[in-house]
């Protein structure tokens, strides 16, 4: 472990904001991605059983029609790309973008309980998802990458808003709200990222030990550059079970690194190299990109995919919160050890 965790301190996942501007570019590359693809015909079509069923923008379709509705959120996203984007420089644009953020992936995450068919009955039902609900089921770490960039923003903002006028105050109010809430506690977006990638690894480790899992998963493995050795080598059942155990255990450590920071740096060391694989398939998905309105206008299963990118960007902040935390252990458990064994020395002189 000792070896590992010296490897990790020189690789440079220490220097500076690397986890923080790691997370803003991957929201602006969320963002950016799926506010394109709904300017486009294809998009509101496959739109329809998400905003219908959903009960905070179920509304859109009697103001603005199929395309309108489509249309709005395609520009809305573009706009909060805009601002996260911004962001790097402007931490009240990051403000604006992070709150924008967050009421967006809060919409699409309150689909999950109302949407048909979300839940495989021949597995039981709840916990094996099916259908859209994989999809939305990521958005709960996009929720919380979301809540990070807010509280970060807010925090930096802070010293340059000591002056007066209307967005200081703003900002002022902001915090005093968010800090009435408890949600400007130290650590507490540490701790609810880890406990989103727990949920993801949990409930899609589940899915991998079904059936339908395992043939819902044959696009996936079978173009994957690190993982088609799988079927030959598992079978298409054995395939999804190999995934399924790998994952679990994942989740075990992400877990178990709440308490002990050691687990947490294998967790998010084996969470960094899921995605950084799971990623690697998109160039190699077939009809990945809208025929008709080709790249970057994602289609088929790249949407899908393309959420990894925010997840290998939190799961790279947990490796390195947990790599600081064991660093600081270790140091102050030298720290003791030194004053113990002089405070001996000294008593023995004596």
């Amino acid at each position: 472990m000792n070896h590992l965790i010296e490897a990790l301190t020189k690789s440079g996942i220490l220097k500076g904001d690397l986890d923080y501007r790691l997370i803003r570019s991957s929201m602006v590359i969320v963002f950016l991605l799926f506010g394109y693809q709904k300017w486009f015909e294809y998009e509101a079509q496959v739109l329809i059983p998400f905003i219908s069923n959903g009960p905070l923008i179920s509304w859109m379709y009697p103001a603005f029609g199929i395309r309108g509705a489509s249309w709005l959120l395609g520009f809305t996203e573009w706009l909060f790309c805009l601002l996260l984007f911004w962001g790097f420089w402007n931490k009240k644009a990051g403000i604006l973008g992070a709150l924008g953020s967050c009421a967006t992936f809060l919409a699409t995450v309150s689909i999950i309980p109302f949407m048909p068919n979300g839940w495989d009955e021949v597995a039981g039902g709840f916990p094996a998802m099916t259908g859209n609900v994989p999809f939305l089921m990521k958005d709960v770490v996009l929720f919380a990458a979301s809540f990070y960039l807010l509280k970060q923003d807010v925090v930096r903002a802070l010293p340059s808003a000591e002056g007066s006028g209307t967005t200081n105050h703003l900002i002022k109010y902001l915090a005093r709200i968010l800090g009435g809430l408890g949600l400007l506690r130290e650590g507490l977006e540490y701790h609810v990222l880890r406990a989103s990638m727990v949920i993801i690894f949990a409930f899609f480790g589940y899915t991998k030990w079904h059936q339908y899992a395992a043939q819902v998963m044959f696009p996936f493995i079978s173009h994957s550059p690190f993982l088609f050795w799988l079927y030959p080598a598992f079978g298409l059942r054995g395939g999804a079970r190999f995934l399924g155990a790998s994952e679990w255990p994942i989740c075990a450590l992400l877990f178990a690194g709440f308490w002990d920071k050691r687990f947490g740096v294998l967790g998010a060391l084996g969470s960094t190299v899921t995605f950084l694989t799971t990623l690697t398939i998109i160039p190699f998905m077939p009809d990945g990109w809208d025929p008709a309105a080709g790249f970057p206008a994602m289609a088929g299963n790249v949407p899908f995919l393309v959420k990894d990118v925010v997840l290998l960007a939190v799961s790279v902040y947990l490796l390195k919160q947990d790599l600081v935390r064991v660093l600081l252990s270790n140091r102050n458990a030298r720290t003791v050890s030194t004053l113990s064994t002089s405070n001996a020395f000294a008593k023995d002189m004596r």
